[in-house]
């Protein structure tokens, strides 16, 4: 009897051993596999398809567009043609109609392409080829930012994968301010040329929140957000309210990424366009 209860019992955990066996197959190997496979392809077109004036000058920071103290990048192949002379985001443009920049921030995983759609959920799961992707998405500005990079403050959504370091993965790293004092600057190519990107704070905020409001239109209605913006951030560097209020012509950028300390956390990276 004794030995009938020890094979039943062998036999009940060797079936729970493959059941469990097969549920992790099945919930987590598969799609870990689809979702670095995605990756790897995702990152292969972003490869192939990076603009030569998106690069970083080597050993240099970026320079802003029209910067008569810096230079472009050397490599930058001359362009031909009236539509790349007037647009260098015309290549990207022939693939994805909806691109608006390319952000690269040096040493970090962000080097990606932007897109725009009509709505803020068309590229939460599809890539720069328009293809779902497993959920990964393709960075995106706000379809609310009407003037694109040239309006007030242009928010910029990326998914954070977790256990991979890609697309938007480092925005959460700028938790640490000794981060940012290591990662202050970026560069945005979009249709009017190369600019740098000064990132002076970080926030931790709901989905919900008066951080994401566009489409400011009066001095008044730009101040107090920028008040409230400081007065939210988990710490700044460099940079003062008052005297960004003071700046003509004041274009912020804001990489906002999901950071999971709480439900519908958001991270957000806060930089001056230059």
């Amino acid at each position: 009897m004794k030995r009938k209860l020890l094979i039943g019992l062998l036999v009940l955990l060797a079936a729970l051993g493959l059941y469990f066996g097969w549920r992790y197959y099945q919930d987590a190997y598969l799609p870990d596999r689809a979702l670095s496979e995605a990756l790897e392809a995702q990152n292969a077109l972003f490869r192939d398809i990076k603009p030569e004036t998106a690069l970083f000058p080597s050993g240099s920071e970026p320079i802003a567009s029209g910067d008569p103290t810096g230079t472009e990048p050397s490599d930058a192949p001359e362009e031909t043609g009236e539509a790349a002379a007037s647009d260098p985001l015309a290549a990207l443009k022939a693939l994805n109609g909806e691109t608006v920049g390319w952000l690269t921030v040096e040493g970090t995983a962000i080097d990606n392409p932007i897109v725009q759609a009509e709505d803020n959920s068309y590229y939460l799961k599809r890539g720069f080829d328009r293809k779902e992707n497993n959920g990964l998405g393709c960075p995106f500005l706000d379809c609310r930012c009407k003037d694109g990079f040239r309006g007030f403050n242009a928010v910029v959504y990326g998914h954070d994968i977790p256990g991979k370091r890609e697309m938007f993965f480092d925005v959460a790293n700028y938790k640490d301010p000794a981060y940012l004092r290591t990662h202050p600057t970026g560069m945005l190519l979009d249709q009017d040329g190369v600019h740098a990107v000064r990132f002076f704070a970080y926030l931790t905020v709901p989905s919900d929140s008066e951080i994401y409001r566009v489409g400011l239109e009066t001095e008044e209605d730009r101040a107090t957000y920028l008040d409230r913006l400081f007065a939210k951030a988990a710490y700044v560097q460099g940079q003062t309210a008052e005297a960004l209020k003071q700046v003509e012509d004041l274009h912020l950028l804001l990489l906002s990424t999901c950071t999971y300390e709480y439900s519908q956390a958001r991270g957000v990276l806060v930089g001056v366009i230059q």
